[in-house]
């Protein structure tokens, strides 16, 4: 099966299409051929809401697109030798999760890193930070491990999410570790964490390009994504206004099971101590 992922990262070289627009021929279109198969009028028809149509369209059939496709197979096939797969969505292993995100917040590709598998509806996503109340941490720990053989979902970073990744992993459950930058630019003191997940049989993924970031801003869509790939998402005690406070409003928002511990935004239940209603949302 051909990759969807070339494409994908194709239109994003594109002048003038950004992700929403790129979703929405995506959505329309699994493959350059398909698009260029159907009239001009229609694909114009199709994206007649996005700025600049007309200019889009031209380079949709035009040289413009074919050497941005040389580009990105170029890009993806220099990733496969280091274990990096570049997912869009079409792709077998695209996480399906990630299609309730709005168009907005849905990333149009990911890069993985490791057992993509390891994204198929994972049980469970911790969302946290450094300086959690030992109750709230000793919960989040007890999660990890309770849940490990369906599968984690964790940030990236040092603290919290090395905490909760490690008695996962010892129970011997896999982890999905959600990077708020591209892979190549995790700093050298989460390497060590980001490659005892993958021998563990998990993935290192990220929705931004290999040598994006770090900024501070893009904590939000990682969180989101956190909580997009799991059946159930928990915040432990995440600050209003925070990445991972976003995220559990976005899950409950969208009739997905999320939970706090101890506390959380509003409309957002609070866990105790029996945990019960984790259990059954995760069924």
């Amino acid at each position: 099966m051909v990759s969807a992922a070339p494409f994908a990262l194709a239109l994003l070289r594109l002048d003038g299409v950004g992700r929403v627009t790129a979703h929405r021929v995506l959505e329309h279109f699994a493959s350059p051929e398909a698009l260029r198969a159907t009239p001009r009028e229609q694909v114009l028809l199709r994206l007649k809401s996005a700025p600049r149509a007309d200019s889009i369209v031209e380079r949709l059939f035009g040289d413009e697109l074919d050497e941005a496709m040389v580009a990105a197979a170029a890009q993806v096939s220099a990733l496969a030798p280091k274990r990096v797969a570049v997912l869009a969505s079409g792709d077998a292993a695209w996480p399906t999760g990630l299609d309730a995100l709005p168009p907005a917040d849905r990333p149009v590709a990911i890069w993985a890193y490791g057992h993509v598998d390891a994204m198929e509806a994972p049980a469970l996503a911790l969302l946290g930070r450094v300086g959690l109340a030992p109750a709230a941490f000793e919960a989040a720990t007890r999660l990890a491990t309770q849940f490990a053989s369906g599968g984690i979902v964790t940030g990236a970073k040092d603290g919290f999410d090395l905490a909760v990744q490690k008695p996962a992993m010892g129970a011997g459950g896999r982890v999905v570790a959600v990077a708020p930058m591209g892979l190549a630019r995790l700093t050298p003191s989460l390497r060590p964490g980001a490659t005892a997940v993958v021998r563990a049989g998990g993935v290192l993924v990220s929705p931004f390009p290999m040598s994006h970031g770090p900024f501070e801003h893009d904590e939000r869509e990682a969180a989101l994504m956190q909580a997009a790939l799991a059946q159930v998402a928990v915040g432990a005690a995440p600050e209003a206004g925070s990445p991972e406070a976003r995220a559990l409003e976005w899950a409950s928002g969208a009739g997905r099971a999320a939970f706090a511990l101890a506390s959380g935004p509003e409309g957002v239940p609070v866990l105790g101590a029996d945990m019960d209603a984790v259990i059954q949302a995760a069924r």
